[in-house]
């Protein structure tokens, strides 16, 4: 149906430019010098670090990925984008005036994208014994399509002209869904080793994290039944669906309105249990200085967590449509005067209910974070290489959630203070194996979860990159001047 799902591509795209996310940076999150950033996978992975004050002043993880669109592998060249004056080739469908970028899978699977930008700002991580403290602070956009039907896809891309899906009644019973949201984020984080004996070591951890949202819009098709007759006729038989939007924008203008910046606020949080093996027989941590704290060891270590869990209520700007299984003819759809987003709503609600306020279901709604568990292993096979498997599995949390695709990832990665690389190789939404490529010299981090988004060996469907730059400082490595005297703060060894 062109005019609700093309409405719902536009919008996402607008969030894009309003902000402007590998996904998970698997190459820079499981490491032992991953500091601040292991609460993005695990809070009490924090305790597990050869730190113990990390202190990131800017990190960048941009990542784009999805199963609808391409562009052919003999056009993409990504040294292109640094040509001047570069211009992206174009091409026909057969059919219609348009002239277009990418093409479309015309397979029947359904369709499915996910666009992740996440900037960290500063934020710093302290481990004093047994307790680590973080701070974090951030700003996130995403924006996930789950589970779109092919023809409804096709039909937002191509257009009510794509001849082969014309007259044919589709039944599409099966929820979908889009989701976009752009937010700032203050996250405080507290882990703790609540148990270590022999070669045990328990651990756990939660942040804590208050949410801005700057704007948000999602739609939920529970069932739609429809028939395209002809390039500018729909036969909608029955729609049930909901759709909730609150823009930087004038939606009877379509000019910007960014006062008030924030259309909305929330809670979220993290939380997450590890288990160490230790290499040798735990000993109680005495130290006299934080930089004297000792390193522990271990042979494999397991963490559990649930990440991104909570939402935000958008208020302000905000309005919430319902279409309750009602039908509705739509006759000369492409000259159809909408104007503005308001007009078109308000054309929504007369098409289904004969008036321009019924379909007006509310002015607050909720979008949810994109909810996860996540599953940690890490072995250390000797001296300084590891290898860590990770599954990230995402569920939605109501109607108005950001759905996380599923990633299964095995990282080999060789690990000293000074230099680390590592090879992220996973399958990405059961269905996309990837290789990815991460490299840290000392405090600056640079990766990739997708390094064939970078090459042209196949279709272009989403690419994958990040970086970070921090300062940290490792445990066990005190550069004291000068003598210490008896009775000094230095001399004193106090027990945590």
């Amino acid at each position: 149906m062109k005019f609700i799902s093309k409405y719902l591509l536009l919008l996402s795209g607008l969030l894009t430019c309003v902000s402007a996310s590998g996904q998970d940076m698997l190459g820079a999150t499981p490491g032992n010098y991953a500091g601040v950033n292991s609460i993005q996978l695990n809070p009490s992975g924090l305790l597990n670090s050869k730190t113990y004050l990390d202190v990131e002043l800017f990190g960048l993880d941009v990542f784009v990925q999805n199963n609808a669109l391409y562009m052919s592998n003999s056009q993409y060249s990504l040294s292109n984008f640094f040509k001047a004056g570069y211009q992206l080739p174009t091409h026909s469908e057969g059919y219609g005036t348009e002239q277009r970028v990418l093409y479309s899978y015309r397979t029947t699977r359904d369709k499915n994208a996910f666009v992740n930008l996440r900037i960290n700002g500063p934020g710093a991580m302290l481990i004093w014994g047994r307790h680590a403290f973080a701070l974090s602070t951030g700003f996130r956009t995403v924006i996930s399509m789950h589970n779109v039907p092919y023809d409804v896809l096709n039909f937002s891309y191509l257009g009510l002209n794509y001849r082969p899906q014309q007259n044919i009644n589709y039944i599409d019973n099966r929820p979908f869904r889009a989701t976009a949201m752009a937010w700032g984020e203050i996250g405080v984080s507290y882990a703790y080793t609540f148990f270590a004996r022999g070669f045990d070591v328990w651990s756990a951890g939660i942040t804590m994290k208050r949410l801005l949202g700057v704007a948000g819009m999602y739609t939920k098709v529970n069932q739609i039944n429809y028939t395209v007759l002809n390039d500018s006729t729909i036969n909608v038989k029955n729609l049930d669906a909901t759709v909730g939007l609150a823009l930087p924008m004038n939606y009877n203008a379509n000019t910007a309105n960014t006062n008030p910046l924030i259309k909305g606020g929330g809670f979220g949080f993290d939380f997450g249990v590890t288990y160490q093996r230790l290499s040798r027989y735990h000993q109680e941590p005495y130290f006299n200085t934080l930089c004297a704290q000792p390193y522990e060891d271990y042979i494999y270590r397991i963490g559990f967590g649930l990440i991104d869990i909570g939402r935000i209520k958008f208020k302000t700007n905000a309005t919430e449509m319902t279409i309750n299984n009602r039908s509705s003819y739509w006759e000369n759809v492409t000259h159809m005067p909408f104007g503005t987003i308001g007009g078109l709503l308000d054309t929504i609600s007369y098409k289904f209910y004969g008036n321009k306020t019924s379909a007006y279901s509310g002015n607050s709604f909720n979008i949810w974070l994109p909810s996860a568990l996540s599953l940690q292993f890490d072995y250390h096979f000797q001296k300084y290489w590891y290898v860590n498997s990770s599954l990230i599995y995402g569920f939605p949390m109501s109607k108005g959630s950001i759905v996380r695709p599923a990633e299964l990832a095995i990282t080999p990665r060789f690990e000293t203070s000074m230099f680390e690389i590592s090879l992220p190789v996973s399958l990405y939404d059961w269905t996309l194996p990837r290789v990815g490529l991460a490299m840290r010299v000392y405090g600056f981090t640079i990766g990739t979860d997708k390094l064939g988004g970078f090459f042209n060996f196949s279709n272009f469907t989403g690419m994958d990159i990040y970086f970070s730059i921090k300062l940290f400082f490792s445990k066990g490595n005190c550069r004291i001047k000068g003598p210490v005297h008896c009775g000094s703060t230095e001399s004193k060894k106090i027990k945590y």
